[in-house]
């Protein structure tokens, strides 16, 4: 898959949902993704390498929402999201739930996060590769 903005774009937009079996239910690809794919917050760009490992582990990201009947962690936090009251945009504090899910797809290790806010419909958050992710401390660590 090319890797120009463009092109990404357009992949992302006619992925549109997948069917997952754990949850029984559609996850979207909404703008919430492929914002956090390119950035890190609002004023944070991610570097280029990174984006494109991102752009390149997507196919397997939808593989492993397809594939994983399990889910390897579950967080629920309070966060400030927007939300809209009387057809106007506000922010609040508002429960979201996100769920990860680690799978082995065509020898990638990929670390898949579903975001959930206020039990509303499940959207992709990220993709996050197996050598990004912070590995739990041993016992001997500690020690």
């Amino acid at each position: 898959m090319r890797t120009d903005r463009a092109s990404f774009e357009e992949f992302y937009k006619s992925i549109g949902k997948t069917y997952s079996p754990y949850f029984k239910d559609y996850i979207y690809f909404t703008d919430v993704g492929f914002k956090h794919i390119r950035f890190k917050n609002e004023q944070l760009m991610r570097p280029s390498k990174d984006i494109e490992m991102r752009i390149r582990l997507l196919p397997i990201a939808i593989k492993s929402i397809g594939a994983s009947h399990t889910v390897q962690n579950k967080t629920i936090r309070k966060r400030l999201e927007h939300r809209y009251v009387n057809s106007r945009k506000e922010l609040a504090m508002i429960d979201v739930t996100y769920y990860e899910f680690i799978a082995i797809i065509d020898d990638w290790r990929v670390r898949v996060v579903i975001k959930q806010v206020n039990n509303a419909e499940m959207i992709f958050l990220s993709v996050i590769p197996a050598f990004k992710q912070k590995m739990p401390l041993e016992e001997s660590d500690i020690l």
